[in-house]
């Protein structure tokens, strides 16, 4: 586990003076504060009384200092005047990622070599740069901090540590294949757990392409986003489903509707539910359209998604890490799905157009080692916390595995799996008591989640400012608080709950 330099355990970073602080308190940080209402609303609106305090941010949708140091130096060597430029890890990302410029905004848009590695620079004119960085955000071929701290140097990676890499590259492989059975040679990293996403959404447009994707239930915003935006044949949106998604996914069908892929999270993030993914699996099949799940929440060691899904995604930031310091991604393929083979040859492809860096790869591999030593502690603390928060007073709803869909969880529940750390809540009165309650709370508040410290946002604001008419339409309230329950004793986070809940 890695060592922070302030102990959130103890010290929360949840005051108004925290605003913008790493978090953790690293250089690597994946998150930053955001400890008031108001100051989720003036990142959200780019304040820039806020905007100058951010140290880092969530590193797809800000750049980390040395990220936006990498893009000024390229800048710098490549850039005509007027240009603007983007760092991505290899020439097919950058590819993509001036297409889409091309397609989105017709703007100018040329690639350099950066010349470290397989950096490639996208330099396109002001017009274009808000969908090149859509790319960056939703596609996940990020460039980590990491990697842009070691080209800076302009020397190579010295040979001991792109072995050091590799070799930790295999043993998250190995400990994946370990939860999952599956090969480790079906096992894929990637820079974040987007770019996997991306990577098995192109892989199953390369198999049917021009036909719709489909999204079974509310998903995490950029797991729609990506297929909005990056497939010409569009996709179906479901993300109300009644009663677990098949019978309207049966209805297509039976309307003659031809699909990509179905995508699908278990559990969903941020409201908790799951799909019907036994009764997709029996629909999808004899059509010949894959499932692909997402199990960032509940992670491989909780649940058995590909019982019924040919291949399973993860953002490995998350839980598996821990440590709230490093981005990566995975897909972990079923070894006997039908559509095994095609889909390997395109992952093995999108692997390398999307790589988890060596140095963060040897981090990830150094916090996942106590990961199932602190999956059982996650757990028990997320169900004290729900069964508290459940029978509280001041709560209208509260989304938890435990409650929503439990039966379609529970088909995929590994035994001795349990439900998680994450829960979302809405309050009675919450356009007035969640800003008061959020302020108040003594818990580090910032984007993320799955860290060991425990984590709060105003998941709504931060995820769906600009479309909260919509969010409110699938069932998600622009005052809901999203909960991440970490390792902290439990009576102190409830005690921590209690006093804001009191307010």
């Amino acid at each position: 586990m890695t060592e922070e330099r302030r102990n959130l355990f103890l010290e929360p970073l949840c005051r108004p003076e925290d605003l913008g602080a790493a978090l953790p308190d690293l250089p690597h940080a994946v998150s930053m504060c955001l400890p008031t209402w108001e100051s989720v609303i003036g990142y959200e609106e780019r304040d820039p009384e806020v905007m100058k305090k951010l140290a880092c941010g969530y590193p797809r949708f800000v750049s980390h200092p040395e990220v936006g140091e990498l893009c000024a130096a390229a800048e710098a060597e490549f850039a005509r005047k007027g240009e603007k430029a983007l760092v991505f890890p290899s020439l097919a990302a950058a590819w993509r990622a001036a297409d889409f410029v091309k397609q989105k905004s017709g703007a100018g848009c040329r690639l350099e070599s950066y010349g470290w590695e397989n950096l490639t620079v996208v330099l396109v004119e002001p017009a274009g740069f808000e969908a090149a960085w859509k790319v960056w955000q939703h596609g996940g071929e990020i460039v980590s901090s990491r990697n842009a701290e070691a080209a800076l140097t302009d020397e190579p990676l010295p040979d001991d540590l792109a072995e050091a890499g590799q070799a930790a590259r295999e043993r998250i492989r190995t400990r994946i294949g370990l939860l999952t059975g599956e090969s480790t040679e079906d096992i894929f990293l990637f820079s974040s757990g987007m770019a996997a996403i991306a990577a098995v959404h192109r892989a199953a447009l390369r198999r049917r392409p021009g036909l719709p994707t489909v999204q079974v239930e509310f998903p995490y915003v950029d797991a729609l986003k990506a297929q909005q935006h990056f497939n010409p044949g569009g996709v179906i949106d479901l993300s109300v489903a009644e009663h677990g998604g098949a019978a309207e996914v049966k209805a297509l069908l039976g309307r003659g509707e031809s699909l990509a892929a179905v995508f699908t999270e278990a559990p969903s993030n941020p409201l908790l539910r799951t799909a019907d993914l036994a009764g997709l699996r029996r629909l999808l099949e004899p059509v010949g359209t894959p499932l692909f799940v997402d199990d960032t929440v509940a992670t491989p060691a909780n649940v058995d998604a590909l019982r019924f899904a040919d291949a399973v995604t993860g953002s490995l930031t998350k839980l598996f890490s821990g440590a709230g310091d490093v981005m990566a991604g995975s897909v972990t393929l079923k070894g006997d799905s039908p559509f095994h083979d095609e889909l390997r040859e395109a992952l093995v492809a999108a692997e390398s157009d999307s790589p988890l860096f060596a140095l963060d790869a040897i981090m990830l591999e150094q916090n996942s080692r106590d990961f199932l030593e602190r999956l059982p502690v996650v757990n028990a603390n997320g169900e004290i916390v729900f069964d508290f928060l459940d029978k509280h007073p001041a709560i209208e709803r509260l989304w938890y595995p435990k409650r929503e869909t439990a039966e379609f969880y529970e088909a995929v529940l590994k035994p001795g799996g349990g439900y998680g750390g994450l829960m979302s809540l809405l309050l009675k009165d919450a356009p007035r008591a969640a800003p008061k309650f959020y302020d108040a709370l003594e818990i580090s508040k910032g984007p993320s989640l799955g860290t060991n410290f425990s984590l709060a946002c105003p998941y709504t604001l931060l995820a769906h400012y600009g479309e909260l008419p919509w969010a409110a339409q699938c069932g998600v309230d622009a005052n809901l608080v999203r909960l991440w329950i970490g390792l902290e004793p439990v009576d102190e986070l409830i005690e921590r709950l209690d006093r804001a809940l009191a307010t």
